[in-house]
């Protein structure tokens, strides 16, 4: 099975939600142009750019996952973390803090990114689970 397709949605979903967060930083930066806010912010934008090279090229060089009290362990931490930045973002959007568009933008993108990442771990365990890669 060619899993180029797969590979592809997940760099994309996980580019999506750091791009949130990079535009979140390029935001604070411009918002208060302090040194300080710079010295943080400017050195978090590189290692989240550089962060998402690093995560594209484990996508197209993955380690397998055989142990599967690891998978569901892995499997619940992100329907963990799931859950809880669903329930952040319903809480956020009606709330004061999301009165500005771009909140609402930078929230959404994080969300879309996040779920399409959970369906996307999904799909591959279910398959490597199929193939018997998981024991």
């Amino acid at each position: 099975m060619n899993y180029t397709r797969f590979k592809i949605l997940l760099v994309l979903s996980i580019t999506l939600a750091l791009m949130a967060v990079v535009i979140r930083a390029i935001w604070q930066i411009v918002d208060i142009p302090t040194p300080n806010t710079m010295i943080i912010f400017i050195p978090l934008i590189l290692a989240l750019l550089g962060g998402n090279a690093f995560l594209a090229y484990i996508a197209f060089h993955p380690q397998k996952i055989r142990s599967l009290p690891v998978v569901i362990g892995l499997t619940l931490a992100f329907t963990a973390g799931l859950v809880a930045g669903v329930k952040h973002y319903i809480n956020y959007i009606p709330s004061p803090e999301a009165a500005l568009l771009l909140s609402k933008i930078i929230a959404t993108l994080i969300v879309l990114g996040s779920v399409g990442i959970y369906l996307l771990l999904l799909w591959l365990l279910w398959s490597f689970w199929k193939r018997g890669k998981i024991t």
